[in-house]
C-alpha cells in the first residue's frame, strides 16, 4: 500500500530540537487519517540516516491506507540543522513530493540550554551555548530561509512550544485546521515526551553499567523511590546560560528574528528580541 502515498499526502515535523517534536509527533500520529512512520525521526534526506535504513521513503509507511488516512507523519530534527545539513530542501522536493511542514519554535536561549543538558548528561559531543551548532539551529528564519527556495510559504505552519505546554488544544486545533482535517479530542496531550534528562553522576554511570540493566526490571515505584534517594545525595549539576552567553547569542540571533516576525508574523517579543 506504502507505495500509493499520493505526492501531497506528507506531513513533515523538520525541527526543531529539544522544542517538543517527540511529543508534538506522538499527538498528532493519534489522529486517525494520520499514518505514522515506523521511526518518528528516520531522517531520510539528511546526510546520514542513524536512525531507520530504508531504500525508499515510502517504506517508511507501510501501514498506509488510502482508505483511512490522509497523510504519513515523520519528525526528523536534522531536516533544520543547517549548515550542517546542506541538501534537505532540495532532496525532498527532488524526491517528487509536496509535504505539508511543520515547525514548533521554541525560546532560543531555553533550546540552547535544553540541548546542553541532553548533551552533557548522556555523555554525547558537548558543545558549549555560543557554539555555532547551537546558535545556528536555533537560527529559526535562516533554516526556514532554506526551503523557501524550493515550497511556497504557505505549505509551512510555525508552533510554539509554550502552547504545546499551556493551551495544547488550541496548538492541535491549529495544526489540524491547516493539513485540513477534522478537529479531534487528544487526551492526555500534556504529558512530555523525550524529556531532558537530569540524573546525577551516580545515575548516569548505573544506566550504563550491568547494575543498571538490572534496576530496569524492578516496578516503577521502586526505581521513583531509588531515582529520588539518589538525587539527594548526587543532586544532578545544575546548568544556566551566563549573562555574557545570553548576550552573544541575542547578538547572533538578533537580524534573523526580526526577519522571523516579518515574514512569517511569529512575535519574538516575548523571547526579548525588538522588532
Amino acid at each position: 500500500m506504502s507505495s500509493d502515498i499520493p505526492k501531497g499526502a506528507y506531513a513533515i515535523i523538520i525541527g526543531a530540537m529539544k522544542s517538543g517534536t517527540s511529543s508534538l509527533y506522538d499527538y498528532l500520529a493519534r489522529h486517525p487519517a494520520i499514518c505514522p512512520a515506523i521511526a518518528k525521526e528516520p531522517e531520510f534526506f539528511s546526510q546520514y540516516q542513524t536512525r531507520v535504513q530504508v531504500d525508499n521513503y515510502n517504506d517508511l509507511w507501510p501501514a498506509f491506507d488510502s482508505d483511512r488516512h490522509r497523510y504519513v507523519l515523520e519528525a526528523s530534527t536534522g531536516y533544520t540543522k543547517y549548515p550542517e545539513e546542506t541538501n534537505v530542501p532540495r532532496a525532498i522536493r527532488d524526491y517528487g513530493i509536496s509535504p505539508k511542514f511543520i515547525y514548533i519554535l521554541r525560546n532560543p536561549f531555553d533550546r540552547i540550554l535544553s540541548q546542553c543538558k541532553h548533551l552533557h548528561y548522556n555523555d554525547s559531543l558537548r558543545l558549549e551555548p555560543t557554539d555555532q551548532r547551537m546558535v545556528l539551529r536555533s537560527n529559526y528564519f535562516l533554516q526556514l530561509q532554506r526551503y523557501q527556495e524550493y515550497f511556497p510559504i504557505g505549505e509551512f505552519l510555525l508552533l510554539d512550544f509554550d502552547d504545546l505546554k499551556d493551551c495544547p488544544d488550541h496548538l492541535f486545533r491549529r495544526t489540524f485546521q491547516f493539513l485540513g482535517l477534522p478537529v479531534v479530542s487528544l487526551k492526555g496531550a500534556t504529558n512530555v515526551k523525550n524529556p531532558t534528562f537530569r540524573g546525577s553522576k551516580i545515575e548516569r554511570a548505573l544506566r550504563k553499567s550491568r547494575i543498571g540493566s538490572v534496576f530496569s526490571f524492578l516496578p516503577g515505584p521502586i526505581k521513583k523511590v531509588g531515582k529520588s534517594l539518589l538525587r539527594t545525595v548526587d543532586p544532578p549539576p545544575e546548568r544556566r546560560l551566563s549573562e555574557a552567553e545570553r548576550q552573544f547569542v541575542h547578538s547572533e540571533l538578533k537580524d534573523g528574528m526580526a526577519e522571523l516576525y516579518r515574514v512569517y508574523g511569529f512575535d519574538v517579543r516575548k523571547w526579548g528580541f525588538d522588532i
